[in-house]
């Protein structure tokens, strides 16, 4: 069986709430800035969560509005970001329209705005005359990679995984074995996610966002503290170009990291409240190969006691976590 090959990262392009570039992102991260404000529109709505992390771009600036037609905001932040990705790694229009280029890039789910528009379109016309023929392409779960296939003329592999807060994360994986497995020689992977009340009032219902920072926004988001209270959601924009090492090196390319090693699991034990024993056997996956390791958190109070206890189990196994926090602690704070 011939070895797999290795990947690395050449390209980068974001749009977020702390920047719309990656020189922007970075900038605000060694200040301390946080992108979190009140939303006085969710305060007018009801929300009990009225913060969010909000962007400071006009998509129309950056996207042609014959594009523009067919897709949400997530979707034309992706496009934005993923720009950006092709210009940092300096591939040229050949290059990125090529049969060994490929796209993997999702959202969370469609553009619910669109959806919200249509819908509301029905019910004041009677019928569904007003609704045009753009809505379906944003309101499609894979509108993220349709809309960038087509603006950038991908013809290699090309499609979309949803998975929640993991999308994009599963997007950039995927690439990399695509790659790895010598189906593709590039890959660009990430995704976009709009920020709308008509997707925000889902988690308000839940439960799920903070709500007791609405007086001070830049303190709500607090995942690894004992005083969480839910997440803050927000919207934005991220793609990364991938590729061959060797390619890489060959046209002389700037290496930003190299993917060594993915893994993801499933433990099937609740919607909401993971046991712990999928992310404890990812965990042993990916440290086989990686041997670096990165906490995430979703910020409510219940999920994360068992994210505490699989760590309390895997991590004297592991030994020294390279890069990694210390240590947590039975109570973490902020």
């Amino acid at each position: 069986m011939a070895s797999l090959r290795r990947v690395v990262v050449t390209g980068l392009g974001i749009v977020s709430p702390i920047g719309n570039s990656a020189e922007e992102v970075l900038a605000a991260l060694k200040a301390g800035r946080s992108g979190i404000e009140h939303v006085p529109e969710m305060a007018e709505r009801g929300f009990r969560s009225q913060v969010a992390g909000t962007l400071k771009i006009d998509v129309t600036d950056h996207v042609d509005k014959r594009r523009l037609r067919f897709m949400g905001p997530g979707a034309a932040y992706a496009h934005i970001a993923m720009e950006q990705a092709i210009r940092d790694a300096g591939l040229t229009e050949a290059e990125v329209s090529h049969e060994r280029t490929g796209l993997i890039a999702g959202s969370g789910g469609p553009s619910t705005s669109a959806l919200f528009a249509a819908h509301q379109s029905v019910l004041q016309s009677g019928g569904t005359r007003r609704i045009g023929p753009f809505a379906v392409p944003k309101a499609m779960c894979s509108t993220v990679s349709a809309n960038l296939a087509t603006a950038f003329r991908i013809r290699g592999i090309n499609y979309s995984i949803t998975s929640a807060c993991s999308t994009s994360l599963h997007c950039i994986g995927a690439a990399a074995e695509q790659i790895a497995w010598g189906k593709q020689d590039v890959m660009f992977a990430g995704g976009g996610e709009e920020l709308d009340w008509t997707l925000s009032c889902l988690f308000d219902a839940m439960g799920a966002m903070s709500s007791r920072f609405n007086d001070s926004p830049q303190r709500a988001s607090r995942a690894f503290d004992a005083d969480r209270d839910g997440f803050v959601i927000a919207g934005g924009g991220g793609m990364v170009v991938l590729e061959d090492l060797e390619r890489a090196r060959a046209r002389g390319a700037r290496i930003y990291a190299e993917v060594t090693g993915f893994a993801a699991t499933s433990d099937g034990h609740d919607m909401v409240a993971p046991s712990g024993e999928g992310g404890e056997r990812r965990c042993v996956l990916h440290w086989r190969r990686c041997r670096r390791t990165a906490r995430w958190a979703t910020s409510t109070p219940m999920a994360h006691r068992p994210r505490w206890a699989m760590w309390a189990r895997w991590k004297p196994c592991a030994g020294p976590l390279p890069g990694a926090a210390s240590r947590p602690s039975p109570r973490p704070r902020a």
